[in-house]
């Protein structure tokens, strides 16, 4: 099995590819400023593809976790540049915390969602003369909150 040249890597279509350049980049990069233009290239390479918005998010946390920038500026100065990326629409980028509130956010908001509706079919049924006994079992909510529905 022969090994991919740089060129060949940046050009495949494979996301595994990108992901092996970057190592190679980390390999080499012994300086922040390189480190710095390796991960400048590796996002505009990352903006360039076909990929789904997914693919190209998880991948570049993976870029940037495996190349590693340390000095501050460099890094302001690339996240000033992966942010106007982001606001046209080439890459999507969602830090770790942010994409686990946002979970977080959406489960609950699911779950309010699905209470919020066993409260409108207890209304129904209560409205509709069915006894309480039948509407706690059918629903799943307690009979006191179906009792205080009455009022």
């Amino acid at each position: 099995m022969a090994d991919l040249g740089d060129g060949e890597l940046q050009a495949s279509d494979n996301p595994i590819d990108l992901a092996l350049y970057a190592a190679k980049c980390a390999l080499k990069a012994k300086e922040e400023i390189v480190k710095f233009k390796y991960l400048r290239t590796l996002l505009e390479l990352l903006a360039e593809r076909g990929w789904s918005r997914e693919d190209k998010r998880d991948l570049l946390l993976f870029l940037e976790r495996i190349i590693d920038l340390r000095d501050k500026e460099l890094e302001s100065k690339y996240i000033e540049y992966r942010s106007q990326l982001n606001k046209e629409g080439k890459i999507v980028y969602i830090p770790l915390g942010e994409r686990e509130l946002a979970r977080e956010i959406e489960q609950r908001g699911m779950e309010k969602g699905m209470e919020k509706g066993k409260e409108e079919v207890a209304r129904n049924l209560l409205f509709n003369g069915i006894p309480l006994d039948i509407i706690a079992k059918s629903t799943g909510l307690p009979m006191e909150q179906i009792r205080g529905m009455i009022n």
